[in-house]
């Protein structure tokens, strides 16, 4: 299983942390490949096989609020995007991985989910999720499987005001599986409704949400990259 590790080119911590991630994942049994990110610098806003932003998402709220934001989220999204035509162009499953990723377990045997969650356990723990009670409150019960369904009662969802309110959302995007199948669906809703925030378009609307435990996963230390280049 391949993991595609992204990082910020010239970002002194992110080339730390990727490195790290790379031997965290090398050590554990995963083929490893460093893919330097998209930046505001180097992004490019006419690529062709993306659309107009999703409407009523999070992502166009930020074109005109925040538009420095904008152009980050923009940027890593599209990392997601090329990340899932690579998925379909090789034909196989593989993981995206932020840098601030750390492997602590080997990668599936045998992968038949669209997509798979790699940090469930210690995900609802994030600082981005400090003054959510109800997630830090949620208790995951343990699987039956090793790869399971995202649960009914998952209280992580969709609060905007699009097409996909209500739906659960993925926890992040720190490390994940996706299958060709996965991928072309996730590219299919963007051509169908627009671009969104990275983890707010991978949600149960776009394609079926599964998670590996235990998870292979852990957070190193949080650069806050995605709010603040």
């Amino acid at each position: 299983m391949k993991a595609r590790i992204h990082y910020i080119k010239g970002h002194e911590k992110s080339e730390q942390q990727a490195n790290a991630a790379s031997d965290s994942f090398g050590r554990n049994g995963w083929e490893v490949e460093l893919v330097k990110g998209v930046t505001p610098d180097t992004l490019d806003p006419n690529e062709g096989y993306l659309s107009g932003d999703l409407k009523g998402g999070r992502l166009e709220s930020f074109r005109t609020s925040e538009p420095r934001k904008y152009n980050i989220k923009k940027s890593c999204f599209i990392n997601h995007v090329r990340h899932w035509r690579k998925v379909l162009e090789e034909g196989r499953s593989m993981a995206f991985v932020e840098h601030d990723a750390i492997c602590v377990g080997p990668p599936p045997p045998i992968v038949t989910a669209q997509y798979i969650f790699l940090a469930m356990e210690r995900a609802l723990k994030q600082e981005v999720f400090e003054s959510r009670s109800d997630l830090h409150r949620y208790k995951l019960k343990p699987p039956l499987q090793n790869i399971a369904p995202f649960p009914d009662n998952y209280p992580l969802r969709y609060y905007k005001e699009s097409i996909y309110k209500g739906s659960i959302m993925t926890p992040g995007t720190v490390a994940y599986i996706v299958s060709p199948v996965g991928a072309k669906k996730l590219l299919e809703a963007i051509q169908k409704h627009g671009i969104e925030q990275s983890d707010f378009h991978i949600n149960e609307a776009n394609v079926p949400l599964s998670y590996m435990h235990p998870s292979p996963v852990i957070y190193n230390t949080n650069l806050n990259t995605s709010h603040n280049l």
